[in-house]
């Protein structure tokens, strides 16, 4: 057993405790199964929050005993372990503190239930950090959508809003109805469906061309102002709770 290694009683903890399931509210993925030999295996580790050595992720001065107590332990697939430990400075050990006494809490809850109530449990307390910052970063593409410009061009905003839509309905698809996330992708549908309401069916954003004397370019001006508040408004707290960084904030 190598130095940096947990002893086994205190991984066999870290494991159970967890159940051995992923403790990153992100994933949540059942990692233990059995060969067809009959031997059981695992896709995941007991990952240290404070690193045993001195130049590792969380790395500080404490004892060694304390470094290879299943305090010191999260349960983790290998794939998240991967990426607590490549960015530290984001996933700190506060948070994997938080992360592990969370799922303890979620995991004692489950217990005794059927499958089907545990599965429904889990879903209600898993986050969607990866799918918020892949949709932030979406949005930050289509900067005709929160960045005013000299001259607006219509038919842009149009081809940008029938994507976000489109992206809209594959995102929402794949997460739990009771989350942040779709109350606020719904919010941002609610606000294109007003932009397109208020406009009016009889303009054709495809034709409409820059003119203050026309009415409907005038209401097109102002309606997509107000659609642009909403949607940085939006983007701003999708990616404070998703840790994503805007370019242009």
């Amino acid at each position: 057993m190598r130095e940096a290694d947990f002893p086994i009683a205190a991984r066999k903890e870290i494991a159970q405790k967890a159940m051995y399931v992923c403790s990153s509210p992100t994933c949540f993925r059942f990692t233990g199964y059995g060969t067809s030999e009959g031997r059981a295996r695992v896709i995941a580790e007991a990952a240290h929050i404070n690193a045993a050595g001195k130049k590792g992720p969380r790395a500080k001065k404490t004892s060694s005993n304390y470094l290879k107590s299943s305090e010191n332990g999260i349960w983790l697939c290998s794939i998240c372990h991967d990426k607590v430990d490549n960015d530290p400075s984001y996933y700190t050990e506060g948070l994997l503190k938080e992360w592990k006494k969370q799922h303890e809490v979620v995991i004692r809850r489950i217990v005794g239930k059927d499958l089907e109530s545990a599965l429904l449990d889990l879903r209600s307390h898993k986050r969607y950090q990866e799918e918020t910052r892949e949709f932030v970063s979406f949005l930050e593409n289509k900067r005709v959508m929160y960045e005013g410009m000299d001259h607006e061009f219509p038919p842009r905003v149009l081809d940008s809003l029938e994507l976000i839509r489109e992206r809209l309905v594959q995102t929402r698809a794949k997460i739990n109805p009771d989350t942040d996330l779709f109350l606020a992708l719904n919010k941002l549908q609610a606000a294109i469906d007003s932009f397109l309401r208020n406009i009016g069916t009889r303009t054709n954003l495809r034709t409409l061309r820059c003119d203050s004397n026309d009415p409907k370019w005038r209401q097109f001006s102002k309606e997509l102002l107000a659609l642009r508040k909403g949607i940085v408004i939006i983007m701003k707290v999708l990616a404070g709770d998703a840790g994503y960084t805007l370019s242009w904030v």
